[in-house]
């Protein structure tokens, strides 16, 4: 199996803390490469290690990260522009935080950011708000984005899945 436990458990408890890392230090943690530095591994060695012990690309984590903080920010800053955003969430300007945005979840800063008050004036009358992961939910599942990696509460997602189909017109 092992030849060295001891390194075998330091190692695993190190992949254990990148998570937490990761959510400290996502200003300064651009790619995985950035993070695999920080934690003291090679990229190669840290991927293939993150990926058998959570079974998902760090890749993967990462952009759903980034995709929080995005929509962090814009929640605790509405009159934000692209810029302060992209800044606040780790990314090097707008055209990055729009390339971002685009690439991995087919959405436009001004229809993520729309999308936002939307919901903040509903969740004002219903009682309820839409958590970072029912956004990324959505956003993922708009884009394509493989989702069983990420696995969200069944209730959670029959929420989601019901407010799609709900033909109610948006404020």
């Amino acid at each position: 199996m092992h030849r060295n436990n001891h390194s075998y458990d330091y190692t695993h408890r190190q992949i254990h803390l990148s998570i937490n890392i990761l959510s400290e230090n996502i200003l300064n943690v651009r790619s995985v490469q950035d993070w695999a530095h920080i934690m003291g591994y090679s990229r190669a060695h840290f991927c293939r290690i993150f990926t058998r012990l959570f079974k998902v690309n760090p890749k993967l984590v990462l952009r759903k990260a980034r995709f929080k903080q995005i929509c962090h920010s814009i929640r605790h800053d509405w009159p934000a522009t692209a810029y302060k955003i992209a800044l606040d969430s780790g990314l090097q300007d707008e055209k990055a935080l729009h390339k971002f945005l685009k690439r991995n979840f087919s959405t436009s800063f001004t229809s993520l950011k729309d999308f936002l008050k939307r919901e903040a004036f509903r969740s004002r009358h219903q009682a309820c708000k839409v958590t970072e992961d029912e956004l990324f939910y959505r956003f993922a599942k708009k884009s394509g984005l493989d989702l069983s990696s990420f696995p969200l509460d069944i209730s959670v997602k029959e929420e989601i899945e019901k407010d799609n189909n709900s033909k109610n017109v948006e404020p």
